[in-house]
């Protein structure tokens, strides 16, 4: 509960100076869209002081303005210095709201694409564009430079989920998600939910305390081919007892490029309400056509099978 100094803030303003930038959004997800984040991506927390799962920051040269929900607003009272952050409401004055209402002409507002999803980005773009200001992608992550002890990325150990416990095989669901992807005119879906790609590959991971889901990206071909993104030290030597069959496994740090290889020509189905917006310059630099629908991952993993109702009773009981 200690109050923050004003020196991330000042570094920050530092970093916007030397990019020619008057501002910038700092929301509280990681790049996965993620409410709950590992310590290498509590970068609202960082800057503001405030903890809690929801919340975004706008910061100005000579103001900054901190977002919360209704279940925070104590918190973010004691949490946060009231000299450095004025405290509003996240959805009934959202940012988009404030730019309206208080953006200037001329003004170029940064804010990490990677962090943000396409809905997201599209309204604060919206909000900018007409009171004459800019929302301005940003090519690097700033909270690399202003936070010199920032923890690293996690590492956390991925093992399997039985098949027999999730009532289908990996392939079998690759299968499934590739025919409805056939059935919506799409070549491929782009997926960056961490339990989406959990339960498309039954597999759990530990990146994060309580939220069984390895940090990833991947992509599934309509023809049923998948290509999973993960930092291969989180397999270590238990890739032989994990049900990937012919998925393609690659760095994340190459996600990008293969993405824009992929694409080319090629209808790339993603969620807008939950993929990163840097997603449609990647699509549009490879030559694609993104294509905004619903995750069809969401859906079908929505719907249980009789293993896994069985496995809610087992840990009900376990409970």
């Amino acid at each position: 509960m200690n109050m923050m100094t004003d020196i991330p803030i000042s570094r920050l303003r530092a970093f916007l100076a030397a990019q020619s930038l008057d501002g910038m959004i700092v929301p509280r997800a990681d790049v996965y869209q993620s409410e709950v984040t590992a310590p290498h991506d509590d970068c609202l927390a960082f800057l503001t002081g405030f903890t809690g799962s929801a919340g975004m920051a706008l910061v100005l040269p000579q103001e900054a303005l901190l977002f919360v929900d209704g279940r925070y607003k104590v918190q973010a009272r004691q949490q946060v210095d009231a000299a450095l952050f004025a405290l509003h409401h996240l959805h009934d004055e959202p940012p988009e709201m404030w730019l309206r209402a208080n953006g200037r002409s001329g003004w170029r507002i940064g804010a990490d694409p990677l962090r943000l999803t396409l809905a997201q980005y599209d309204r604060l773009s919206a909000a900018c564009s007409l009171v004459g200001a800019e929302l301005v992608p940003l090519q690097s992550d700033p909270f690399d430079i202003i936070w010199p002890d920032r923890p690293p990325p996690p590492l956390g150990p991925v093992r399997g989920m039985p098949a027999a416990k999730a009532g289908a095989t990996s392939a079998e669901k690759r299968d499934r998600i590739a025919a409805t992807l056939r059935g919506d005119d799409a070549d491929l879906l782009v997926e960056t939910q961490p339990d989406n790609i959990a339960w498309l590959l039954n597999v759990r991971g530990s990146d994060v305390p309580m939220n069984p889901v390895p940090q990833s990206f991947l992509i599934l071909h309509a023809d049923g081919r998948c290509e999973w993104f993960v930092d291969s030290r989180k397999l270590g030597n238990r890739i032989g007892a994990l049900d990937l069959g012919d998925v393609v496994l690659t760095g994340p740090e190459s996600f990008a490029s293969r993405l824009g290889e992929a694409v080319q020509g090629r209808r790339v189905l993603a969620d807008p309400d939950f993929a990163p917006a840097a997603l449609r310059a990647w699509v549009d630099r490879g030559g694609g056509t993104l294509v905004p629908a619903s995750d069809p991952i969401t859906l079908a993993k929505a719907i249980k099978t009789p293993a896994e109702l069985a496995g809610f009773r087992e840990a009900h009981l376990a409970d």
